[in-house]
């Protein structure tokens, strides 16, 4: 999948990977964010890894978004990592840039030695919005605030196109508390970073 468009990013090329297990929704959540960098006029290489089991198994989505054609399709180093369990976050953080931010589900992640860390409670924005299998479009929500990439409106109209509409309604309200969630993260760390960081600590 690619597109030309112009990319606000210092770098021209941005690496993403959402990681979890089977039955989670990574694959579909990395094809909504796929779709989402198109509509918003990015290059974009997308790549998947099912783990052994269809639930269970070990499964990531990865993106790479630039404003130019895409030369290595696969990830160099992570800019931004998002794992939904404990197995996720331990098997990528080796994969991340320096710098990189990290992402986890606090439901489900309880230790995470890394210092640009986000603490999202992604199942319990599912529950409270009535449709648990959301947790997938909750970390959608999440990412938002952090990838300057890609914008709210165009991930609105992935998930809608590629969401049930029975789903769809409870699904946006996960998306967007964890993306309300998440942007108070990023005011924390912009207006006070070493009180942010303690805050993060899980």
């Amino acid at each position: 999948m690619n597109n030309a468009g112009s990319l606000y990013v210092k770098s021209s090329r941005y690496e993403i990977r959402i990681a979890g297990s089977g039955g989670q929704g990574i694959i579909s959540a990395g094809i909504m964010l796929a779709e989402a960098a198109i509509l918003d006029g990015k290059y974009v290489a997308q790549s998947q890894i099912y783990g052994p089991e269809t639930r269970g198994g070990n499964s990531i989505a990865e993106l790479i978004l630039s404003d130019t054609e895409i030369d290595y399709p696969q990830a160099l180093e992570l800019d931004l990592l998002v794992a939904l369990t404990q197995e996720a976050c331990d098997r990528n953080l080796p994969d991340m840039k320096a710098d990189g931010l990290v992402i986890v589900d606090s439901d489900a992640v309880r230790r995470v030695l890394w210092e640009k860390l986000i603490p999202i409670p992604f199942q319990q924005i599912a529950q409270k919005a009535s449709e648990e299998r959301a947790v997938n479009v909750a970390a959608l929500g999440a990412i938002v605030p952090f990838c300057p990439v890609i914008s709210r409106q165009s991930l609105v109209k992935a998930i809608t196109k590629r969401m049930p509409s029975t789903k769809l309604t409870a699904s946006l309200l996960a998306f967007d508390e964890a993306l309300k969630v998440a942007q108070r993260f990023k005011s924390r760390l912009e207006s006070a970073p070493e009180r942010a960081k303690e805050e993060f600590e899980i």
